[in-house]
């Protein structure tokens, strides 16, 4: 690396696999930060199946070479022009979605919702390391918006920051549901965002939480879920909830999760998907769901009042149970091969 130039992991074919590469370090524009990286997640929705190079995928295939990673902590290291707020060596986490901050959703604090910043990403709007006019943090340096930065409390590490955008995830899975204190919760998918929801479930006073996972997870994320609050865990095999929930939060974008939940959630109660599905269309029972007065509320992205109370919380949880293992950067195939594996839960680069 020559001293105006950076280490960055790019996808550079339409085939599986990354590779290191060279470029240069990017300048931040006026209302702009520059980032030094020091931790990058892995999501097993996004960087994984882009790695792997998954046929839903391939609609990136023209805008390659592409540098990705979305979920990232670093610390502040220019500052653009007009920015006030930041002015170097801060430890940030950051929300990768970039919003206009001056539409109706923008102005109630719906930024996740912005309608004036459209992107190439699955869920439609701009967002840092998964639009192709965004380079993302798989590198030793990334430009944001001064807007999208969140301090780190001094107790979180890097690691730990980069799961905060998740944590925030769960907080707005909660949140937004009818959920009240002493519920019974349910949570399908022992991954990050599930276990956000459960950290938040436990953090707002629910009196039974159930952690719901298939056989990969009996002996490795399950057991995590146990760590962290669940006061039960079981296989999705066997079947529906003897007793069904109040609030069911279905975080794994499995149809047959969703199956789970409608057959689980007591009358009156409440489905929240979490979970992405990628199938355009999924069956839903909405007959036997109307009977019953079970609704279904959707949770997309993080609000900054979610930011807010998952930085909260951060302070009071430890969260080295659901981040790690932890490589260098230039060890990125063994990162992947560890998120292939289910090691651990957010598996992390270090730039």
């Amino acid at each position: 690396m020559t001293d105006a130039s950076m280490t960055v992991l790019e996808k550079r074919a339409a085939e599986p696999g990354m590779k290191l590469a060279e470029r240069p370090i990017p300048t931040p524009g006026a209302d702009e930060v520059r980032i030094a990286v020091r931790s990058v997640g892995i999501d097993g929705g996004v960087e994984a199946p882009l790695y792997r190079w998954d046929e839903y995928y391939h609609r990136y295939e023209s805008h390659l070479p592409q540098v990705f990673g979305h979920e990232f902590a670093g610390v502040v290291d220019a500052v653009g022009a007009d920015v006030v707020d930041w002015t170097g060596g801060e430890r940030v986490a950051v929300e990768p979605r970039v919003s206009c901050g001056r539409c109706r959703n923008c102005r109630e604090g719906r930024q996740n919702l912005c309608t004036e910043k459209p992107g190439f990403s699955p869920h439609g709007r701009r967002a840092i390391g998964i639009d192709v006019d965004a380079p993302g943090a798989l590198a030793e340096y990334v430009v944001v918006p001064a807007r999208n930065l969140y301090e780190l409390p001094g107790s979180v590490t890097f690691d730990e920051g980069v799961f905060l955008e998740l944590l925030a995830i769960g907080v707005h899975a909660v949140e937004a549901s009818s959920f009240e204190m002493g519920g019974r919760v349910a949570i399908a998918g022992p991954g990050s965002a599930g276990l956000s929801a459960l950290l938040a479930a436990r953090a707002a006073g629910a009196s039974e939480i159930v952690m719901i996972g298939a056989d990969i997870d009996e002996g490795t994320r399950l057991p995590i879920a146990a760590e962290m609050g669940a006061t039960a865990t079981r296989n999705a095999t066997e079947g529906a909830l003897d007793r069904p929930v109040d609030v069911f939060i279905e975080a794994s974008g499995h149809e047959s999760a969703f199956r789970l939940a409608e057959s689980s959630t007591r009358p009156g109660g409440e489905i929240v998907q979490v979970g992405v599905f990628h199938d355009d269309r999924v069956p839903v029972a909405l007959t036997a769901l109307l009977n019953d007065e079970v609704s279904i509320r959707t949770v997309n992205g993080r609000r900054q009042s979610d930011w807010r109370r998952a930085l909260a919380l951060s302070e009071s949880v430890d969260l080295s149970p659901v981040v790690g293992p932890a490589f260098d950067m230039a060890d990125y195939e063994a990162g992947f091969a560890a998120e292939a594996e289910r090691a651990g839960v957010k598996v992390v680069l270090n730039p």
